[in-house]
């Protein structure tokens, strides 16, 4: 009787090691952290506030600030253990009478600067589905 019970301890235990696997790695993990996070919202940030039909949103902002700031929320939001200290996305928006053609033309600067960085189609409809829910608190015209 003794020897069933150590046999059937070392089954499940072998049978436990078998069926434990390394956890996937988070979407901040696999888009390359706060480094490409950084990347990524330095060059959207360029390219919707030097755009004729967007830049308006961008006049007088301090764009470091911005870009740092960016980047956090981006960290916090794909899994990363960065903390925001920004505004929400309704109060940092509500003044600034966003269209939806506007916020189109930033979603795809995102998407531009996504490609341009070779960031995968899976990664980058992760992050998209993240960010589609804030178009409501970003567009306030």
């Amino acid at each position: 009787m003794k020897s069933i019970v150590i046999l059937l301890g070392l089954l499940m235990t072998i049978v436990a090691c078998q069926t434990t696997s390394t956890p996937e790695p988070n979407l901040y993990q696999r888009i390359g952290g706060q480094k490409m996070l950084h990347t990524i919202s330095s060059q959207t940030l360029d390219s919707v506030s030097t755009d004729p039909a967007t830049k308006r949103s961008f006049e007088g902002v301090k764009m470091a600030t911005l870009k740092q700031s960016l980047a956090d929320f981006l960290c916090k939001e794909t899994g990363g253990d960065c903390v925001y200290e920004g505004e929400t996305m309704k109060n940092s928006h509500a003044e600034l009478a966003i269209t939806t053609a506007e916020f189109e033309l930033m979603v795809q600067a995102l998407r531009d600067t996504l490609d341009a960085n070779n960031i995968g189609t899976r990664e980058k409809n992760e992050l998209l589905k993240i960010l589609a829910p804030m178009k409501r608190d970003v567009v306030t015209k």
